[in-house]
């Protein structure tokens, strides 16, 4: 809950507050992304696309190097076509069983980056990253002579509640670095997101996103 009022928040003063409090050294800006995640130790499986939205802040500590902080409010991952294997239940209409499922993820995910610019507008940036599951659900589906036969299990009883991972940005800058941000992230989870210890499952994302700067640079 504290996490969610402290994105909520900082999103909220990159639009209301971002041209009276962003100066020469601290900027914020509102951040759109499109995700690629997959699950790393499920057998099967095709990447899950998704959308990301969340805010960042900006801190320069000298003419190359920074810090940084990204908050993505909205952070799709998980995979699809998993195989039945996988399953945490079995679904309750026998003619799912066996099929392939997508398990669907949301996290709300914190940042912290240090960035060196090697140029003003080129970056390369590493970090740590500590995530909170908001949405967790397993969707089955199979067609019939009838329509489509679906299947939800909500899935967070058996997902930890945080994932923590390592993250490498590399970031361009339009207008000579006084533009929009163009950044490709990759979040290298760490942790065995699943509760189950005989079980082992680890996230990868691969974000692509634009920030769009409030307030004059």
């Amino acid at each position: 809950m504290l996490g969610s009022y402290a994105a909520s928040g900082q999103a909220l003063i990159a639009l209301v507050f971002g041209k009276k409090i962003t100066n020469s050294k601290l900027h914020l800006g509102i951040y759109l992304g499109a995700s690629s995640s997959w699950i790393d130790g499920a057998s099967g499986q095709m990447p899950r696309y998704g959308f990301a939205i969340g805010a960042y802040t900006i801190y320069d500590l000298n003419t190359h190097w920074q810090l940084a902080m990204d908050i993505v409010m909205r952070s799709p991952k998980g995979a699809k076509q998993l195989r039945y294997e996988n399953s945490f239940v079995v679904p309750d209409d026998a003619a799912l069983i066996g099929e392939d499922f997508n398990r669907l993820l949301t996290y709300m995910s914190f940042t912290p980056l240090i960035r060196y610019k090697l140029t003003p507008s080129w970056g390369i940036a590493a970090g740590p990253y500590v995530a909170a599951r908001t949405k967790a659900k397993d969707i089955y589906g199979k067609d019939t002579e009838n329509g489509t036969l679906y299947y939800y299990y909500n899935s967070k009883k058996d997902i930890h509640l945080a994932d923590a991972g390592a993250s490498f940005d590399i970031q361009y800058i339009l207008m000579k670095g006084k533009g929009m941000h163009i950044n490709a992230q990759f979040n290298l989870g760490l942790t065995n997101f699943y509760k189950d210890k005989n079980t082992h499952a680890y996230h990868r994302q691969i974000l692509l996103g634009v920030g769009i700067p409030i307030g004059n640079r």
